[in-house]
């Protein structure tokens, strides 16, 4: 059934759903001591062994309702030289932890991404120890453990969408580079191409890991059940092309046949290496991505918009 299908009644019924998953989730206060005792270690490698000047933690960690078993720690650090930050990825990258961990450099990062880590941060200052974790939210108290019931669901929808917004927004810096390497690899000597084709395969593959690190998150948040095993890249687009008892369909079926032909070449982008991947099998993908980016976008604009509540749910 598509999205377009379905009726404001379903929607409601949908919504409601929704609205009564979200009011039982339980915060797991272990599984968080644990997140930000690694997130303090993590901090201690980049302040004693790179000379950060500041660390901080954005993402799900600083929202504690919604940190899971599968959720990331997201590092932000600043103050440290290009070399430093490389060495530093490479070094969090074999850190021993459960958790799946991401930096990012803020003196690199721009605009709304930028704005929003710095208003998400919960900073780690140097030299500290790690606190109690709900110690940790008080300056986001009412923002993360919502007083009233009325506001659990109005608050996650907006932070959802907020969060799909800001992904959009890294993707687009990726199409940037894509649309500068197809009007350089027209003009180079011929024995640059290759280089300029394989970066080129890279962002494009970029592109999709991050469309599908939104899918995860509505996964995770909305429809609360994540796929797993070897084809579970293949289950999770899937999954956002059903229509769920929480929700309509995240992207309709013309952007899922789409998306996954792109998946399909992220897949060889990352097993194939060198004159495998010629330009050939690149440049329709590269020159048809930023159509496919706006069929997403749209789909996930719709989606969105079937979130907010109306007058007559309640």
């Amino acid at each position: 059934m598509s999205k377009r299908n379905v009726s404001e009644d379903q929607l409601a019924a949908c919504r409601k759903r929704l609205e009564q998953l979200w009011k039982s989730r339980i915060v797991d206060g272990e599984l968080l001591q644990r997140a930000w005792h690694t997130a303090y270690e993590v901090a201690t490698l980049l302040y004693e062994q790179f000379g950060a000047i500041q660390v901080a933690v954005f993402g799900s960690l600083t929202e504690p309702m919604w940190f899971t078993k599968g959720s990331d720690i997201d590092i932000a650090v600043s103050g440290l030289s290009d070399d430093a930050y490389d060495k530093a990825r490479i070094k969090i990258m074999n850190f021993d932890s459960e958790f799946k961990i991401d930096i990012i450099n803020l003196d690199m990062s721009k605009g709304l991404f930028r704005e929003r880590v710095k208003h998400q941060a919960i900073p780690i200052e140097k030299g500290t120890r790690p606190a109690l974790w709900q110690t940790l939210y008080k300056h986001l108290q009412r923002q993360v453990f919502p007083t009233e019931d009325g506001d659990i669901y109005e608050m996650n929808r907006k932070r959802l969408t907020q969060r799909i917004n800001d992904e959009l927004e890294k993707i687009n810096q990726t199409l940037e580079r894509i649309r500068r390497g197809l009007e350089k690899i027209e003009v180079v000597p011929i024995d640059v191409r290759e280089f300029i084709e394989n970066t080129i395969a890279t962002d494009l593959a970029d592109v999709y890991r991050g469309i599908e690190n939104i899918f995860l998150r509505i996964a995770r948040e909305v429809d609360m059940h994540m796929p797993t095993g070897s084809g579970w890249h293949k289950n999770l687009l899937a999954q956002m092309a059903e229509q769920r008892a929480e929700r309509s369909p995240v992207v309709s079926e013309n952007t899922y046949l789409r998306l996954k032909k792109l998946l399909e070449f992220r897949h060889k982008v990352n097993n194939i290496y060198g004159e495998a991947l010629i330009y050939e099998k690149t440049e329709p993908h590269a020159k048809s991505i930023d159509a496919l980016f706006a069929n997403v976008s749209q789909d996930l604009r719709i989606f969105t918009g079937s979130l907010v509540k109306r007058e007559e749910d309640a």
